[in-house]
């Protein structure tokens, strides 16, 4: 994959958290809430042990990292939270421009910009094509 894909598909499974809080707060699912906390076991955390380390230059994965565990501490706060059964603190965690949305959204911002500055546009097209035989690259954009 390449590191747009990579970091795209993180993105979309971090996101994935303030549902299933949601939906655990409301009822309507349950959560093992054992690992919200680690940083290494989520899909973005094994991608910045590994290819973003590769990736991305070293302050820039510097950055990812301490967003990334902000990110988790937050989700940690909130599983304390329920664990306490203060569901009104959980609650306004999860809720729009809450600690979980500005720590989710920071996180994404920067990831997104490292992507914008890391990958010329276009490129990750032209490569993707030259991964399959047969198929000519994609044609650079015209003015």
């Amino acid at each position: 994959m390449d590191i747009r894909g990579d970091v795209e598909h993180a993105i979309f499974s971090h996101g994935q958290w303030k549902a299933r809080f949601r939906d655990f707060l409301n009822g309507k699912a349950g959560l093992d809430l054992s690992m919200v906390g680690e940083t290494h076991d989520c899909v973005l955390g094994q991608w910045l042990d590994d290819g973003g380390r590769r990736m991305l230059s070293a302050a820039d994965h510097a950055e990812a990292c301490r967003l990334h565990a902000r990110f988790h501490h937050v989700a940690g706060e909130i599983v304390h939270n329920i664990k306490q059964k203060d569901y009104q603190a959980a609650r306004a965690a999860i809720a729009p421009a809450g600690s979980f949305d500005q720590a989710s959204h920071a996180l994404a911002a920067f990831l997104h910009k490292v992507v914008q500055r890391t990958v010329p546009r276009g490129a990750d097209k032209a490569s993707a094509a030259a991964d399959r035989p047969g198929e000519a690259p994609a044609s650079p954009p015209t003015a």
